[in-house]
């Protein structure tokens, strides 16, 4: 995101890039210290980051203030992609619904990202009562949107050095291709082929920390999907204590994609695709989006089952948010 690649389209899109570039820099100037004060804010974090994941609390639960919410999503990408790998990795967890302290398993840590340009109250006191319960926190204080850049350096060195206590290399994702590679076969042999689909219900009887749900929905993406995915996660954590992940097929294989299959065996994975009626060709290729979308999802099933781990495919007709919402009733009733 400091990169050309990131900082380009950024500016395009009216960034104040020189601002963004300015808090990175501030951030790596303290990286560069090193004394017994634990000054250097980075180094420490991805300390604590890779010794609580070597003690079982490997599941980092992100709280992030308005209005940069949307930073647990690219975060999400940096700390799966980097550390999930060789049976270890540090779950990154976004977006999830908020519960009552007793309802989360031993296996977590929060991270709090308080906006002190608006501080919110409610926000503030979930944080204090998951404290108060014994769950390991920390609270990380931002400027707002500005304060970004800062903001973005401090995790990337801190997802390093968390790479480094666990003993893993950050800057590789040997796994993301497996799930390329099956998909290219699912196309090659033209035909989709039947896939057993498996039960819900049956996937999550045994679910309990340290286990994960991970929720991948190959679907069209929209703020009522999104809705019902909260409830469906809701569901899952207050019947089982699980931890849970959402993300969007195929987005999320180039970033929690690479810790499914790569990090340690406790997922489990339900994967829920929608049969859309509007289809369009691709030039060229042969086959249409629709056609492709569920070659991806059929390629990244395989790849989990290849690795022994459970996983299930729901297909959905029609209101996806709907089917999705009925899920969650049946597993919450």
């Amino acid at each position: 995101v400091l990169s050309y690649f990131g900082l380009v389209p950024a500016a395009l899109a009216g960034v104040n890039a020189e601002a963004l570039l300015g808090g990175a820099q501030v951030a790596e100037q303290n990286s560069q210290s090193y004394d017994d004060t634990a000054s250097n804010s980075g180094l420490w974090m991805g300390v604590v980051m890779g010794e609580l994941a070597l003690q079982g609390r490997d599941k980092l639960t992100f709280i992030v203030s308005p209005p940069i919410d949307s930073f647990g999503l690219w975060v999400e990408q940096l700390i799966a992609e980097s550390t999930g790998k060789e049976g270890k990795g540090i779950l990154p967890v976004a977006d999830e619904p908020p519960g009552d302290p007793e309802g989360y398993g031993d296996d977590r840590v929060f991270v709090y990202l308080r906006n002190d340009d608006d501080p919110d109250e409610d926000m503030d006191g979930r944080v204090e009562a998951l404290a108060e319960a014994g769950h390991p926190t920390v609270t990380l204080s931002v400027k707002g949107a500005a304060d970004l850049g800062r903001v973005f350096f401090f995790a990337e060195f801190a997802t390093a050095v968390a790479g480094w206590v666990l003993g893993i290399n950050p800057f590789d994702q040997p796994n993301v291709q497996e799930a390329k590679d099956n998909t290219a076969k699912v196309l090659e042999a033209g035909d989709l082929p039947e896939v057993e689909a498996g039960d819900p219900a049956e996937l999550l009887s045994g679910a309990a920390p340290p286990h994960y749900v991970a929720i991948m929905g190959y679907v069209q993406p929209s703020a009522e999907f999104d809705a019902a995915v909260t409830e469906l996660r809701a569901a899952i954590r207050d019947r089982t204590r699980a931890t849970t992940t959402f993300g969007y097929g195929p987005r999320f294989l180039h970033s929690t994609g690479q810790m499914h299959k790569g990090g340690p065996a406790t997922g489990l994975f339900l994967q829920i695709v929608q049969d859309g009626e509007a289809d369009v060709e691709i030039p060229v290729a042969g086959h249409t989006f629709g056609h492709l979308k569920n070659a991806q999802a059929i390629g990244d099933l395989q790849t989990l089952r290849d690795h022994g781990l459970p996983a299930v495919q729901v297909r959905l007709q029609g209101d996806a948010a709907a089917g999705v919402r009925e899920l969650a009733s049946k597993l919450a009733g």
